[in-house]
């Protein structure tokens, strides 16, 4: 790949936009000033916002901790509703031999019962097969003697003593029927009663388990978002800091190179005129004292950073922006420099894993590109790197899907490639890399 050496300016550097116009050493110097005070005011917003998350984030625990004891008592009644389920099942076990059991006495009973009824009939087949009706009373004055007086009342008395023991004895048993049909049918309406109260109360056990899920689900979901932006916001003020400090060299370069050029002047056997005309020229700057930053551009546009499968686009995902592109690919695979530039991060990024950012300047305008998920990286800050550079490789690190496992340590791996318009401000300043790639 031909490369190219550039030289860029400190404005092209910072994200002022346009090509480069040559200042004095009074606008170039204030230029300095004004840019610290850009980005010390963007810090202050930026601080700010992290405060206003921070809060919002101590909220959202003390709602999850507030959360976790209704669980924690929802959990409580699941257990209590799973004891009482298994009470009722018991219950309805015992209930259903029960009715078994008088089921069998019953049929005993109607036995009874049958062979009493045939007695009776047999008795009653022996009057009539004795010359019909025949009263006790006849039986008695029939009797010949005294004795057999005695003996024929004896007779009767045994007889029907006998004859109200079966109908005492069957009127008892028709009663325990009776009584014993009434238990099974209570039994029963017991039993249906229990069926109904086990169904309402899984119908309950139902109910919460999914208020609990329901619960879990929402407090994930605005925990999560609220801790990504959290996030941005701390490395938005990171990638600040890390401005401010290369303003600030940057200004100490400067003014260094000033005073070196007073010396330079103050030596030189010069006439006066030419002593005016070199500083008329270096104050309109023709040879402009600004300093610059030597990075590889490559041909003025993106590559793409490695290779493999496309497997997800920049857009929203799961309720959330997907800020870049994935692209997935297994074994040992290099991830190379989308373009030349400064490495403005290197090392790792809550969720993003190992990171690698990029500063370029391309056309007069600034970009940073981000490397998420890196298996190892091979670049560090401040160093510059040109396109097409090798920079790391391609893994799992961070919050991916599936998860890598013992058995397949390289689930998971691809490469999120993230372009922002300027300097990195989190997923606010992200564009489509399908924009910009070839």
């Amino acid at each position: 790949m031909k490369k190219r050496i550039v030289t860029l300016s400190l404005t092209a550097i910072l994200g002022t936009s346009g090509v480069f116009v040559p200042l004095s050493k009074s606008a170039y110097a204030s230029s300095f000033e004004e840019k610290k005070a850009r980005i010390q005011n963007e810090r202050s917003n930026v601080q700010s916002n992290i405060e206003s998350k921070k809060s919002e984030v101590k909220e959202l625990e003390t709602k999850q901790n507030q959360l976790n004891q209704e669980i924690k008592k929802l959990d409580e009644k699941l257990l209590d509703t799973g004891e009482k389920i298994e009470e009722k099942e018991n219950e309805i076990k015992k209930t259903k031999a029960e009715i078994e059991q008088l089921k069998k006495q019953i049929a005993e009973v109607k036995k009874r019962i049958e062979k009493r009824n045939e007695l009776l009939k047999e008795r009653a087949k022996s009057l009539q097969e004795a010359g019909g009706t025949i009263s006790y009373l006849d039986v008695i004055l029939g009797a010949k003697s005294f004795n057999d007086f005695v003996t024929r009342i004896s007779a009767v008395t045994t007889i029907v003593d006998a004859d109200q023991k079966i109908i005492e004895e069957h009127e008892r048993d028709m009663k325990l029927k009776e009584e014993a049909e009434a238990k099974l049918n209570k039994q029963l309406s017991s039993l249906e009663e229990a069926l109904s109260e086990l169904a309402s109360l899984k119908q309950e056990l139902d109910k919460q388990i999914d208020e609990k899920d329901k619960l879990l689900a929402e407090l994930e979901t605005k925990y999560g978002h609220a801790m990504d932006e959290l996030e941005d916001l701390e490395y938005q003020d990171a990638m600040l800091a890390k401005q401010q400090k290369m303003i600030e060299q940057q200004q100490q370069e400067y003014l260094k190179r000033l005073e070196e050029e007073k010396t330079g002047q103050a030596q030189a056997s010069q006439s006066a005129s030419k002593s005016s005309d070199k500083a008329a020229a270096s104050s309109d700057g023709g040879s402009s004292p600004e300093p610059s930053v030597s990075s590889a551009a490559g041909s003025g546009s993106f590559i793409w950073p490695a290779s493999g499968v496309l497997t997800s686009k920049m857009g929203m995902r799961w309720d959330r922006l997907h800020a870049g592109l994935d692209i997935a690919k297994r074994g040992t695979v290099p991830v190379y420099a989308s373009a030349g530039g400064t490495v403005s991060y290197a090392g790792k990024m809550s969720g993003y894993g190992n990171v690698i950012m990029i500063i370029h300047n391309i056309n007069g305008k600034t970009y940073t590109t981000l490397y998420a998920h890196l298996r190892s990286i091979n670049v560090s800050s401040d160093q510059k790197v040109s396109q097409g550079q090798f920079i790391g490789y391609m893994g799992n690190s961070g919050n991916v899907y599936p998860k890598p496992t013992k058995n397949n340590p390289q689930a998971g791996q691809h490469l999120h490639f993230e372009v922002h318009n300027g300097t990195w401000r989190g997923k606010s300043s992200a564009i489509n890399p399908l924009s910009v790639l070839p």
